[in-house]
C-alpha cells in the first residue's frame, strides 16, 4: 500500500525554459529570494552537492563549475530543471501539528533528487500567505550529472515515482513522531 498523499510534486520545465546560460544564476536567486524582489515568503532554503553555508554567489559558481564538465555536442540545451512540492493544506496542518521542520523534510526530499540523479539541488521553502498557508518547496536541480558529465532527464514515470518518494519521506518522518 502506498504512502498518504501530503502534496503533490509538479515539474515546472517548460519547454524552451532555463536554456539561457543565466539560468542558473537566475533560478536560484529566485529560491532563495536574493534577485532583489521585495517578498517575505521565504521560511528557509539549502542545497545538497553543494556548499551551501558559503552563499549563495559560491553555490551558483558551483553549479556553473559542474557544467563546465558537461561535453556539447552542440546546444547545450536546459542548463537547470525546475520542480516543486506543492504541500496540500492538510499535509502542511500534519507537518505544523506535528512539530516537524519544513527545512528538514525539503533537505531530505534534495538529497532524494541529489542521490539518484548525482546532480547539485538547492531548495527553497516558501510561504507566500501565513493566513491561508500554501507551504511549497522549490528545487533547482543542475542538469550535468557531477559525476559523469552527462546531462538529467526525467520522464513521466520518474516523475510520478519522485512524487511517491517525496510523499513516503513525509510519511515516514510522521510516523517516526508517533513512535
Amino acid at each position: 500500500m502506498g504512502a498518504k498523499t501530503f502534496g503533490l510534486y509538479l515539474n515546472k520545465d517548460a519547454r524552451g525554459c532555463y536554456r539561457n546560460p543565466d539560468a542558473p544564476e537566475k533560478l536560484i536567486r529566485y529560491i532563495t529570494r536574493t534577485n532583489g524582489q521585495d517578498r517575505k515568503d521565504l521560511i528557509s532554503w539549502g542545497g545538497v552537492g553543494v556548499l551551501d553555508r558559503c552563499g549563495v554567489e559560491f553555490v551558483i559558481s558551483q553549479f556553473y563549475f559542474a557544467q563546465k564538465a558537461h561535453t556539447r555536442h552542440d546546444d547545450f540545451g536546459r542548463y537547470m530543471s525546475h520542480t516543486l512540492f506543492s504541500l496540500s493544506t492538510e499535509g502542511a496542518k500534519t507537518i505544523l501539528e506535528k512539530n516537524i521542520d519544513f527545512d528538514y523534510i525539503a533537505r531530505q526530499m534534495a538529497r532524494d533528487i541529489f542521490e539518484r540523479d548525482h546532480c547539485q539541488v538547492v531548495y527553497g521553502v516558501h510561504l507566500p500567505d501565513k493566513s491561508d498557508p500554501h507551504i511549497h518547496i522549490h528545487f533547482a536541480i543542475n542538469t550535468v550529472n557531477y559525476r559523469t558529465g552527462c546531462k538529467r532527464h526525467e520522464n513521466m514515470a520518474e516523475t510520478r515515482e519522485r512524487n511517491r518518494r517525496f510523499n513516503q519521506i513525509i510519511s515516514d518522518e510522521i510516523s517516526e513522531r508517533n513512535a
